[in-house]
């Protein structure tokens, strides 16, 4: 079993643009190897680009917040699912109070941009789903139906590591904020000393649980990855 990755490791590892090297051999390595290309297109892509420099159009934003919502439902039936499943006391712990947080700070700033933005409740809740988050929907519910704790933590630690590595990339490390609210508040909860320990709690659970040789279980990131780039080309469908 390999030891749990660092805040540091994890810190030092986010806004790289380069593949895992020949020498690193942990399972999140060799998971992220496999699918390197498409984790480098989404963490360079048009959209956290123009996001982070302010230059993201409104409509973009609303939209894509308003099918991000719709995965944060399935994200968090498959949170539940991870802590329902860790096997020990320390993960059930640190699993539940990211619950919390979601929750609260995480669904605070949607509906701050719902209201901003004046989106209907009926499209809200019934939005007409992209392709991409149909994809999400398929992949978070064939998790859930696993009720592997390791199937689980891979999903999520693609969503969580992919958003600080383009979060710490676009903004220098925070050197770089945007100023808007709308877009500096996605930044936020995506990046920092707090969200940075919880990547580094999924990337150390994921080196401790989950098999890289297992062909399951490399489907299931490259999966992951891969509609996390199409979501964000999603966003911009139709508009070019």
């Amino acid at each position: 079993m390999n030891n749990p990755t660092t805040t540091a490791a994890v810190s030092a590892n986010a806004a790289s643009d380069t593949a895992p090297t020949a020498a690193a051999n942990t399972p999140y390595d060799r998971f992220r190897a496999l699918a390197h290309d498409e984790w480098q297109a989404a963490v360079t892509h048009r959209f956290v680009r123009e996001l982070v420099a302010d230059q993201l159009p409104d409509d973009v934003l609303r939209d894509y917040l308003i099918q991000d919502n719709q995965f944060s439902f399935d994200f968090l039936s498959l949170l539940g699912q991870a802590l329902a499943s860790a096997d020990t006391m320390p993960a059930k712990n640190r699993l539940a109070r990211q619950l919390g947080f979601i929750a609260n700070d995480e669904d605070a700033y949607f509906q701050d941009r719902f209201k901003q933005f004046a989106v209907p409740q009926a499209e809200i809740d019934h939005p007409q789903l992209t392709p991409s988050a149909q994809g999400f929907r398929q992949l978070y519910r064939s998790t859930l139906e696993t009720r592997s704790y390791a199937d689980a933590l891979i999903v999520l630690t693609v969503a969580e590591s992919l958003y600080l590595d383009w979060a710490e990339l676009q903004t220098e490390h925070g050197t770089h904020m945007p100023k808007l609210a709308q877009n500096r508040g996605w930044v936020d909860v995506h990046r920092g000393e707090d969200f940075t320990e919880w990547v580094a709690f999924l990337i150390g659970e994921l080196n401790r649980v989950a098999d890289p040789d297992d062909p399951e279980q490399r489907s299931r990131f490259e999966q992951a990855v891969h509609y996390e780039l199409g979501f964000f080309d999603d966003a911009f469908a139709g508009r070019d």
